[in-house]
């Protein structure tokens, strides 16, 4: 999450969106007032090899937190900042972006399988999804709702990076393009394996249409 007092916008960080890469690349542009929350330490060292801003002014008590909805950040800031900032949030087709969640998941397994207390093993996308994909949805939805009522400015489509990033750094008068700086920051990257086809079946997507149905509609996915 970034609160950008220099170029007056807010950035919602949502999830599985490549919105890691994102920060990293926003961070970049950042003034010394501006809020910039931490993210996980091998995510950060991308952001400390660029030479890019790190984490700052997020408060004492952690007040900014990476994954805060929007709704969260209107109850932590003035009703100026919120009125006046621009704020917005990428997002992503839900049936790409479920698919995503899982083999993120199941790559964490792998990392923590190196550390003696963990245990856990990998899931089948069955079970995952059973288990995560309303939940997922759910939040993903809220992240940028209240009551059904929109609370962001724009959402960058994760299908149309490229065209949003460079129509975003023309809006906020950034030095440069996004764009360009985004897409040389491989955060989270080679997470799906290369064999990462999964057919899924006819009673999930049906699952996915219900569970999704808000965020589909929305975006007209």
């Amino acid at each position: 999450m970034i609160l950008s007092h220099k170029y007056k916008y807010i950035f919602i960080k949502s999830f599985k969106t490549a919105s890691t890469s994102l920060e990293i690349a926003l961070s970049k542009y950042c003034g010394k007032e501006d809020v910039i929350t931490p993210i996980i330490n091998e995510d950060e060292k991308i952001r400390k090899i660029n030479g890019f801003n790190g984490p700052q002014n997020f408060g004492d008590t952690n007040i900014f937190h990476e994954h805060m909805s929007a709704l969260e950040i209107k109850s932590n800031v003035s009703k100026e900042i919120w009125d006046n900032y621009f704020k917005f949030v990428v997002v992503r087709n839900p049936f790409d972006q479920i698919m995503s969640a899982f083999h993120w998941h199941n790559k964490s397994k792998e990392k923590e399988k190196k550390l003696i207390f963990f245990k856990k093993r990998k899931k089948k996308f069955e079970d995952f999804f059973k288990i995560k994909a309303h939940h997922i949805f759910e939040d993903e939805y809220n992240r940028y709702t209240e009551n059904d009522n929109v609370l962001v400015d724009q959402f960058i489509k994760y299908e149309n990076l490229k065209k949003d990033l460079v129509q975003l750094s023309q809006k906020l008068n950034f030095p440069e393009n996004i764009y360009e700086t985004f897409n040389n920051i491989r955060a989270k990257s080679n997470i799906r394996p290369g064999n990462s086809m999964i057919e899924v079946n006819n009673e999930i997507n049906d699952k996915i249409k219900v569970l999704a149905k808000k965020i589909i509609k929305l975006h007209n996915y």
